[in-house]
């Protein structure tokens, strides 16, 4: 019996997506794939429209898909957008001050994240984050989620294209 890649799985899930749930999930399955992830969610950036909104959660009951956020415009925002700054925190002393939610971010096993600005035509579509078990984030697993930038910028663009952001 012959295995199908990852990335064939990935393309095949867009090929076929009947919902936003359909798309986020692809790429959630490619991460999980890729380099192992716990939680995974998906925030699209309306920078128009001034807001944020999580368009996808492997965890609807903790993070659940619903509501917007204002967009902070601030030096953060700036250097996600220009310079695509990929945040990385290996612990869960690293996360403290930047995680509002840390407590029950570990409570679901959680002690490691990255937050990976997904950004096209030098505008920010989207947020992709994971996290996982304390230490998990290596620095090749690091690179290995930045591989995971295209795939994310095809699903970004097609929810964007098929869904309200």
């Amino acid at each position: 019996m012959t295995q199908i890649s990852p990335v064939t799985q990935f393309t095949d899930a867009l090929a076929t997506y009947r919902s936003e749930r359909d798309v986020g999930l692809a790429l959630h399955r490619l991460a999980e794939a890729t380099v192992g992830v716990k939680l995974f969610t998906m925030t699209a950036d309306n920078p128009a429209g001034g807001y944020v909104r999580r368009v996808y959660s492997s965890d609807e009951t903790t993070y659940p898909v619903l509501g917007t956020k204002p967009i902070v415009f601030d030096d953060t925002y700036r250097k996600m957008t220009e310079e695509r700054f990929v945040y990385v925190a290996n612990s869960v002393e690293a996360m403290r001050g930047d995680f509002p939610d840390l407590d029950l971010i570990v409570s679901l096993g959680c002690g490691s994240a990255i937050n990976m600005p997904i950004v096209a035509g030098g505008e920010m579509l989207g947020s992709v984050n994971l996290l996982h078990r304390e230490g998990w984030y290596t620095s090749d697993r690091v690179e290995a989620v930045k591989r995971l930038v295209a795939p994310a910028i095809a699903c970004f663009l097609i929810l964007r294209s098929r869904f309200t952001i």
